[in-house]
């Protein structure tokens, strides 16, 4: 059976944002397996009760929580770096306790395109997503990821451990937008750079700040993300499919925010105050906000155009 490794296009420790959780956390009792096969079964090691495999599943960042069901992204990678895409663009997502216990799921999971208007990637093959779109999250703990697809005709598959959280770090889809002031174009006399690092500028993103918005009872979409400094590589794909949404949707009511994650663009000086308000522990984000201030919808990592429209759309309705 081939090996290969799976990374999720945002990190699990975004550097100067959040130390990695998990290692306190509580591994969770058999009774919250499933039915199906073990995921030692899965990954062609039936008899371990370990998963001992050079592959690696790492699970999107810091904020899952408990009891919710959540949209997972990840890519596929070789360990030489090379993007693995699935034959069909399906592949299935299992979770388990232990190596040895019945797994949840499987999960299905779809390859869709981050390709747009201007979006550019750093790595070959890295211009589309793996979604698991709803995976119900068990109890709290520790548990183990089992992907598998097939790619040039091989059966592949990929393992790692991740944390389920008590309750989501991030403000929740529901709650009041965190009021916190981003900096306008005006804040900064109409220079973008010093707001933004995006290349070219993405002026179009740094016109309106949260708390008018939340003042106005307009609704908008906000991405937190670092183009220049992103340790996750996607920040700069993420502002521009943002910047694409938005001249999609001129002449409806939605506005579109770029917030950075650094004070004065520079992460030796810490997160930026915005950043501390809506409690990031990775990046990039992008939130949507209806008129009447709650959070709509929310992206850790990437998210296709396709994917945000239409959440930026269902915010509008009554």
């Amino acid at each position: 059976m081939s090996r290969v490794v799976v990374l999720l296009l945002s990190t699990v420790c975004a550097l100067a944002l959040a130390a990695c959780g998990g290692s306190s956390a509580p591994t969770p009792s058999s009774s919250s397996s499933g039915t199906g096969p073990t995921l030692a079964s899965i990954i062609g090691t039936p008899d371990s009760a370990t998963l001992v495999t050079p592959n690696l599943i790492v699970m999107g960042g810091t904020d899952f929580p408990a009891g919710q069901t959540v949209r997972i992204p990840f890519q596929v990678f070789r360990k030489d770096g090379q993007v693995l895409k699935p034959d069909d663009g399906r592949a299935q997502l299992y979770l388990g306790a232990t190596a040895t216990s019945p797994a949840l799921g499987p999960y299905p999971v779809r390859e869709l395109s981050l390709k747009g208007k201007g979006v550019t990637f750093d790595r070959e093959g890295s211009d589309a997503i793996m979604v698991a779109a709803a995976v119900p999250l068990p109890a709290a703990g520790i548990w183990n990821a089992v992907v598998t697809l097939t790619a040039d005709g091989k059966a592949e598959t990929a393992t790692n451990a991740f944390t389920v959280l008590s309750k989501e770090a991030t403000p929740a889809v529901g709650d009041a937008a965190p009021a916190a002031r981003t900096p306008t174009l005006q804040d900064v006399g109409g220079n973008a750079a010093k707001i933004s690092s995006a290349v070219p500028a993405d002026t179009a993103l740094l016109q309106d700040s949260v708390p008018d918005l939340l003042a106005a009872h307009r609704p908008f979409v906000v991405a937190f993300a670092t183009p220049k400094f992103c340790t996750s590589r996607i920040c700069g794909p993420i502002v521009k499919i943002v910047e694409n949404v938005q001249q999609a949707m001129q002449g409806t009511p939605m506005a579109f925010v770029h917030a950075e994650i650094y004070k004065q663009l520079d992460p030796t000086k810490g997160t930026a105050p915005w950043v501390d308000a809506w409690r990031l522990p990775t990046e990039p984000w992008v939130f949507v906000v209806d008129a009447r201030g709650r959070i709509t919808a929310k992206f850790e990592g990437a998210v296709t155009e396709q994917e945000l429209e239409t959440a930026a759309r269902a915010a509008l309705k009554p």
